[in-house]
Order: structure tokens, then C-alpha cells, then sequence
């Protein structure tokens, strides 16, 4: 036991290494500086969807950013540079974005995530108006109940003297 076919000892395991900072993660930042100088496609007809939605989410994002921006130098500076400097914001994140969604770790995680995305189950739209509706009429229900226990309740406490209300009109508030 512990040995490989050919007689030699069997090689103990490495040790998995746990969450952190480590040599490895400082040297993964390189390839991707290097991967913004690239113009090639990694794997164009994979994971096209994940690829599509995490774009539009990312482009969103920037949008609302250069949005802010904007809003923030307008009038300290020339219309010229009220535009260009979001513009040309806009312009590096874009490319960054775009070569994140090129960068091979970080496509073979989305191409990985669709193909998991399409193995999933989903129910059908008659399905899902029924399950919907059970919901909705049952948190309707609960509020109505619980609404006429309160109302029990107060009605109760107020009779036995334990809330007394100082506005006669019923408004919240006890003088107690």
C-alpha cells in the first residue's frame, strides 16, 4: 500500500493552499497587463451569451460612472473637457472590459457558468403564474389575517384599559 506499480513510494500530496495573498496570486496581474495589449479573440463562439449579459452589465456600470463624472466637472471646466475627459474614461474602461471578456481565465469561468446555466430545469410560464399567484393570495391572506388579530387585539386592550389613546380620533400613541 502507498507504492505505484513500478515499486517506487507514492508522492504525498501537496497541501491545498488556503485563501489569501500568495506568490501565485501577485503574478496572475501580469498576463492580464499583457492581455490589454492584445487585439486577438480568445474561444469567439463560446460562452457567447454569458459573454453578452456580463458585457452589458459592465457597460451599464460605466455608464452610470462617466454619468457621474460628468455631473461632477461640469461647469469647473471647458465643454471640451466636460466631454472629453468622460469620453476618454469611457473609452479605457471600455477597452478594459472588452479585454476582460477576451482574458482566458476569466472566459473559460463564463463559458464554464453558461454550460452550467444550460443545464438548469426551468419551470414553464403556466408553471410559474400558478406558483406566483399561490404566493401572492397567501401573503394577501396573512396580511388580512394578521391585520384582524391586531385589530382584535387592540380592541381588546383598549377595552380592559391597558391602551388608552390620547388623540380621540384613534391616532398611535399610548399615554400610558
Amino acid at each position: 500500500m502507498g507504492k505505484v506499480k513500478d515499486g517506487s513510494p507514492a508522492a504525498k500530496p501537496a497541501k491545498v493552499a488556503k485563501g489569501g495573498p500568495s506568490a501565485d496570486s501577485k503574478g496572475r496581474f501580469a498576463p492580464f497587463l499583457a492581455n490589454l495589449a492584445q487585439t486577438n479573440l480568445y474561444k469567439p463562439l463560446q460562452g457567447r451569451q454569458a459573454r453578452l449579459w456580463t458585457a452589458i452589465a459592465l457597460g451599464l456600470i460605466i455608464v452610470f460612472g462617466l454619468r457621474e463624472i460628468f455631473d461632477a466637472i461640469d461647469g469647473r471646466v471647458n465643454k471640451f473637457g466636460a466631454f472629453g475627459y468622460p469620453a476618454a474614461i469611457g473609452l479605457l474602461l471600455g477597452w478594459i472590459t472588452f479585454r476582460m471578456l477576451q482574458y482566458p481565465p476569466f472566459v473559460e469561468f463564463l463559458i464554464a457558468t453558461e454550460a452550467e446555466m444550460n443545464k438548469v430545469s426551468w419551470t414553464s410560464r403556466d408553471d410559474l403564474k400558478r406558483a406566483t399567484t399561490v404566493v401572492l393570495v397567501t401573503v394577501l391572506l396573512m396580511a388580512v389575517f394578521l391585520f384582524g388579530v391586531d385589530w382584535l387585539w387592540s380592541l381588546l386592550l383598549h377595552a380592559i384599559g391597558v391602551l388608552r389613546f390620547r388623540d380621540p380620533n384613534g391616532a398611535l400613541g399610548s399615554s400610558a
